[in-house]
């Protein structure tokens, strides 16, 4: 007979049981949270693990002259790439990559953070088909990507302007979206490339497989697959064949720039910036050694033609020219006392280029000859006020506006400019009215200052690409002085005792003045500024040559070359038919 247990035992079993069942509801709860409620996420989380994700490289956008030539274009490449694993996976591998390819340097390094990792890029077939044959099966989770490499196929011709792209680093991707980039991508770093990063580079799709317990890969998914979108092309205002005439023209023993702009709409046609590289060499990854030296150098990747300084020399004197012609100073007829090769003002004496002088001249005698001591009339009759107000017209001392990262302003200098510097004197503007002094512009600016003389007094905004921007008529200069001024230029050219000579071409009217710019830390600056044809301007051209010399010896048959291509372009003269032309087009003549 079993009797009930007394009432001070009944207690401690009861609360041995509460904690019992409250844990198994608990543990009941949590099943019923795995199973039913979220079930579909566990679900969704397996099908990632068993179906790897990888990424397909948009590729990148071409770049077009305005002829449709490709400037810039992109070529396939193998990249041996490693999923995503652990540390000692990682060094597993790569220790059996390096033996059997014989190549101890890596591209890539370990990384949780990334998908893939990639070891070799631009790989040869050879390390393809060891990958494939004799490293896939003991390490499936190597793999071979096929990736697009940037190519240039004119090298350095306008490697300034179209800039050049490189990989990616932790520091590009701050500002950036750092879901489109990983890092080991390419991204745009300097010129065209960088400012239009956005639209060339595309967007990268996506593919699914199905990867077993190993890192073997099986079937494919195609249905869920995203196709990557290619970049937008660039079709660009730049000529081929004017720009490379440019190139060719320019001499490689001296750093220069040259810019062509057609002067009815600001469209760049040429931009050069010597020396000059290869943009090549920052995609390839055998050419380390090159792109390092590159990159050291102080002058190589500076483009001259829209961040260099110079003192226009010469160039600069249709601006006083203008200047005077607009305040009555001057005009076609009037004469200063004759030109003795020197003026003395004050305690100092202001030299022309041409020690015996050039006697008695009028203004478009003064600018065909160059006479720096006519110049230095005009300058006493005017203020520097006046001077500097029309400089500014003409689009000096600020950006023209092109679309280009780091275009300099130059300087313009101004009496308080002076004043803040150690004092104005009377000397200082007859050292600007001639080009000289502390007065600086850039290529581009003066490209665009011949490009008004030549359009009747609008400044235009150069442009590489898409529609061309609204240009400025030029307030307060009159069509009469810009006629002046552009028969003066003509005579430049024209006259057999001009400057500008030697940049005459039988058939084609060319408007020219040339200069001479003193440089303290080397020798004269050669300038020439051009336009061509007379009658109905088409290109506008601003080129120097650093410590070149005479302007119209140094840079005269440059000019000469680049009109010359221009105008076989357009068609407004024949090619040149040479020996070798007649003996291909006639192969069985003797």
């Amino acid at each position: 007979m079993q009797h009930p247990l007394p009432q001070d035992e009944r207690l401690p079993l009861k609360l041995l049981l509460a904690p019992v069942i409250l844990l198994f509801a608990i543990l009941l709860l949590r099943l019923f949270y795995l199973q039913v409620v979220t079930s579909a996420d566990y679900a969704r989380e397996s099908e990632e693990n068993r179906i790897a994700q990888r990424r397909v490289k948009a590729p990148r956008g071409l770049i077009y002259d305005r002829d449709g030539r490709i400037l810039a274009r992109t070529r396939p490449f193998y990249t041996v790439a490693l999923e995503r694993t652990t540390r000692k996976d990682f060094e597993a591998a790569t220790a059996a990559f390096t033996r059997a390819i014989g190549d101890i340097e890596l591209d890539g390094e370990y990384s949780r953070k990334y998908r893939t990792i990639r070891l070799k890029r631009d790989v040869d077939f050879r390390t393809v088909s060891i990958v494939e044959e004799r490293l896939k099966a003991d390490w499936p989770l190597l793999d071979i990507e096929i990736e697009t490499q940037r190519y240039y196929p004119y090298g350095t011709a306008a490697a300034h302007l179209l800039g050049y792209i490189g990989i990616i680093r932790d520091q590009d991707l701050q500002g950036n979206n750092e879901n489109a980039y990983v890092l080991g991508d390419f991204i745009g770093k300097t010129g065209l490339e960088k400012v239009y990063e956005d639209s060339l580079r595309g967007r990268d799709g996506m593919m699914y497989v199905e990867i077993d317990a190993t890192g073997r890969t099986g079937r494919e998914f195609p249905e869920r697959d995203r196709l990557p979108v290619p970049g937008d092309p660039l079709h660009l205002t730049l000529d081929l064949e004017v720009q490379l005439a440019a190139e060719r023209a320019l001499p490689d023993s001296f750093a220069s720039a040259l810019v062509a702009l057609d002067p009815r709409t600001g469209a760049v046609l040429a931009l050069v910036s010597k020396p000059a590289f290869d943009p090549n060499i920052f995609v390839s990854f055998q050419a380390q050694k090159a792109r390092r030296r590159v990159l050291q150098s102080e002058t190589v990747l500076l483009n001259r033609a829209l961040q260099g300084h110079y003192p226009p020399g010469s160039t600069f004197k249709m601006v006083s020219a203008i200047a005077a012609l607009e305040t009555g100073v001057t005009d076609t007829r009037s004469l200063f006392e004759p030109c003795y090769g020197a003026l003395r003002v004050g305690r100092s004496t202001f030299r022309c280029h041409k020690r015996t002088g050039h006697g008695s001249l009028t203004l478009p005698g003064a600018i065909e000859v160059s006479c720096n001591v006519y110049f230095y009339h005009l300058a006493r009759l005017m203020s520097i006020e006046t001077w500097h107000k029309y400089g500014a017209k003409l689009g000096f001392s600020q950006p023209t506006g092109i679309t280009y990262p780091g275009e300099a302003a130059g300087l313009l200098p101004s009496r308080q400019y002076h004043e803040e510097r150690g004092g104005w004197s009377f000397g200082h503007l007859l050292n600007l009215s001639i080009g000289q002094g502390s007065l600086l512009v850039t290529p581009m600016q003066m490209a665009r200052y011949v490009a008004a003389i030549a359009n009747g007094g609008y400044l235009v905004t150069p442009y590489v690409s898409g529609n061309p921007p609204r240009s400025q008529r030029i307030d307060g200069i009159s069509s009469r002085t810009l006629s002046i001024v552009r028969k003066a230029m003509r005579r430049v050219v024209a006259s057999d005792t001009g400057t500008g000579r030697r940049a005459q071409i039988d058939g084609v009217a060319i408007a020219a003045k040339t200069g001479t710019a003193q440089v303290p830390s080397r020798d004269d600056d050669a300038w020439m500024v051009a336009f061509a044809p007379y009658e109905k301007p088409a290109i506008a051209i601003a080129a120097v040559v650093e410590g070149g010399g005479s302007g119209g010896a140094r840079v005269g048959p440059v000019v000469r070359e680049v009109v010359k291509a221009f105008c076989i372009q357009e068609g407004i003269i024949e090619p040149e038919v040479t020996e070798m032309d007649t003996l291909l087009a006639n192969p069985g003549m003797p």
